[in-house]
């Protein structure tokens, strides 16, 4: 399987490591909903749908899979600081095996004295190779490290050792090579030798200065995260009263969806288990730089001790100086395994450190949630006032375990790392407050960020901790942080952890009266039933023969036909109207008088009266003619007449 989602992968360009596959695949079986495709035989299409499964998942999900990629490189290269020393011994022992068989294999001659040159030349390569003090390929450091051996081992004690049984010359070899070095480490401070052997005692402190401030810096910039993410998604996490279940309450009228504050619960994950790594590391090199010192005063003790026995002596016992050449070679390993420790630390933070570079906060979508909220550190989260009326109501929940500042360390541990065991049922890291109290079931102790979830933890303990196992084995980044492998692995036969909780609907049971009539009779008073009487309205109704007509520019001008609208071709220079598609234009205020078949004198032009002007013009007694007459003696005869 691992090899087959390896070449997927690849061909989506994407490159991964079998091993960190595997290690993906073993907490992807914790889930049954994949555990359970191959938990009888396995079928090509179960086994075809896990591994589309598992590339979608390391194509896409870009920020929980550098957490699982950090877990995976923690896990595999980093343990117990002494496991990693005998590691370390162990691999140089493996390296140095062949030579190491080749020398106590050797038979030699005693007659051939140009062999036991050769085994002697052997042995010193070995001495030095193991013992760390520089490189045998060059001829000072092999001539120092000869002369340091045939100090200690002459070539007649060299005859004795090829005599002696193997596993006595693995015994005498390993004594010689801690003798012969403490002899050189003894000439290089002696200042007559010392070639290719590092400083290890500056080196050792200064390693240890630039760690720690390398490590601290680093803390300080990931807790600056932390506290941030954090402080944006505390506030969002409720709890609904009628069934218990855990919401992320988004604000009313935000633009923020739900899937915008589960990005920020895996970017928050990241950050907490970067930070776990480093606090970790820091602890381990605090704890190194401190071994480093003692070694560092033992050497100049062991020193000082050597060149007070060696001075103005030509000759010193055996018994008493070998003991402190081994000494001194001891203190050096000691310090040899510290600095290796340093080195493996540094090679991690720069692992670690290359794949947080890797990820983007989404900055603009952090200031949204952070908007009118103050960024809350975990040691002021952690330790907020409690008032009175909620300790008192505390004070009644079962299994409930006061905080108190006299509690152990131990006693302080709380399972999920310290975390709300409630905001984790969605996935949210918020640090419990301690000055709550605890909640304890099954011998386990558990913490909560308010009252409100404490309360609500005590009446269903055991639902709120499988919601949280259940979000566990679905997202399985988050097992390994909160270190519950052993509790998701105890449910992996279960399909269904969780049963959800709906509200539940109110029913009532009524009996409900229609109105026979629900709206009032109403009868028409003007109704006719016949055609011509409507006609007849009709006409009466249509005034128009006695009203002026005009036309007039409105709102709703352009719902007419084009041919009553004026309109123009798209110029260059814009003109502001009501409409784009057309101008307010002012009305004809002439009109042509006989159009519509009156009886008079041919048609003429003549004046509107003021367009503002709605009331209708009263008939009036003409007693000038104001169009010329075809005859003027005729109507002034009639006007004489007229008016006698």
């Amino acid at each position: 399987m691992s090899n087959e989602i390896t070449r997927n992968c690849q061909s989506q360009n994407v490159v991964v490591d079998p091993d960190f596959v595997v290690y993906l695949i073993e907490l992807l079986l914790l889930n049954p909903k994949y555990g359970n495709l191959f938990s009888k035989t396995i079928n090509r299409n179960n086994l075809e749908y896990f591994v589309n499964e598992c590339v979608t998942m390391l194509t896409s999900s870009e920020t929980s899979i550098n957490t699982l990629k950090m877990q995976y490189i923690m896990q595999t290269n980093y343990d117990k600081l002494q496991n990693l020393i005998d590691k370390h011994l162990e691999s140089i022992n493996q390296c140095l095996r062949p030579l190491v068989n080749e020398i106590l294999d050797e038979d030699v001659d005693f007659e051939d004295e140009a062999a036991f040159k050769k085994l002697f030349r052997k042995i010193s390569i070995y001495i030095i190779l193991s013992s760390g003090l520089g490189n045998p390929g060059s001829i000072v450091t092999l001539k120092e490290g000869m002369a340091s051996l045939e100090s200690v081992f002459s070539l007649e004690d060299l005859k004795v050792f090829v005599a002696l049984p193997r596993c006595e010359k693995l015994v005498q070899l390993n004594e010689i090579m801690q003798i012969a070095s403490g002899v050189r480490l003894f000439n290089r401070d002696c200042k007559k030798g010392g070639e290719g052997i590092p400083d290890l005692p500056f080196n050792l402190v200064d390693a240890g200065k630039a760690c720690l401030a390398s490590l601290s810096n680093s803390l300080i910039a990931v807790m600056q995260r932390v506290n941030s993410l954090t402080t944006a998604i505390a506030d969002t996490i409720s709890i609904q009263d009628e069934t218990g279940n855990i919401l992320i309450d988004i604000p009313t009228g935000s633009e923020l969806t739900e899937d915008d504050y589960k990005e920020i619960f895996e970017l928050l994950a990241f950050n907490r288990q970067y930070e776990l790594f480093i606090r970790k590391l820091l602890s381990d090199v605090e704890s190194m730089v401190e071994n480093g010192d003692r070694c560092v005063e033992k050497v100049k003790i062991v020193l000082e001790e050597l060149h007070s026995a060696v001075k103005y002596k030509a000759a010193v016992p055996v018994v008493t100086v070998f003991p402190l050449f081994t000494k001194l070679w001891e203190v050096w390993r000691s310090m040899q395994n510290v600095m290796y420790l340093m080195s493996t630390v540094n090679r991690l933070m720069s692992i670690l450190g290359n794949i947080q570079d890797q990820m983007k906060i989404p900055y603009n979508l952090l200031e949204k949630m952070l908007e009118g909220k103050h960024v809350v550190s975990d040691q002021d989260r952690m330790s907020s006032k409690v008032s009175i009326t909620e300790r008192l109501s505390l004070g009644s929940l079962k299994n409930y375990v006061g905080y108190n500042d006299s509690f152990s360390i131990n006693e302080k541990h709380v399972q999920f790392l310290g975390f709300c065991a409630l905001c984790l049922s969605v996935g949210a890291l918020v640090p419990s407050n301690m000055r709550v109290g605890l909640i304890k079931n099954n011998n386990t102790r558990y913490g909560f960020c308010s009252v409100k979830m404490a309360a609500r933890f005590s009446k269903e303990p055991q639902r709120y901790i499988n919601e949280v196992l259940d979000f566990a084995r679905n997202n399985p980044h988050v097992i390994n942080l909160l270190n519950i492998l052993p509790e998701v692995s105890s449910v992996r036969t279960i399909d269904q952890l969780v049963t959800k909780v709906y509200p539940k609907t109110r029913i009532s049971d009524k009996d409900v009266q229609t109105e026979t009539h629900p709206i009032d009779s109403y009868i028409e008073k003007n109704y006719s039933w016949n055609l011509w009487e409507w006609k007849r309205r009709a006409c009466q109704w249509s005034s128009i023969v006695n009203c002026k007509t005009h036309s007039t520019q409105t709102n709703y001008s352009h719902l007419r036909s084009e041919v009553h609208c004026q309109t123009f071709e798209p110029r260059d220079k814009n003109i502001q109207t009501k409409k784009h598609t057309g101008v307010n234009t002012d009305p004809n205020k002439t009109f042509i008088w006989g159009l519509r078949g009156q009886i008079g004198y041919g048609q003429h032009a003549m004046k509107l009266t003021d367009i503002n002007d709605s009331e209708k013009q009263k008939a009036r007694v003409i007693s000038v003619c104001s169009w010329p007459c075809v005859n003027n003696e005729t109507n002034l005869n009639d006007q004489q007449s007229l008016t006698e």
